[in-house]
């Protein structure tokens, strides 16, 4: 099973933040990036 890697980045107040290297969407919990990846780009995952 493939896996889509967070690009994790910090701002100037230190708040961390999760992108989407495949459509670029910002999240600032790693549960609402999950949630995007399972529903948006999930089908590349399954079979």
């Amino acid at each position: 099973m493939a896996e889509l890697k967070a690009v994790i980045f910090h701002d100037r107040d230190g708040t961390r933040y999760y992108r989407c290297p495949r459509c670029g969407m910002l999240f600032r919990t790693s549960k609402d990036y999950t949630r995007h990846v399972n529903r948006a780009h999930g089908h590349l995952f399954r079979k």
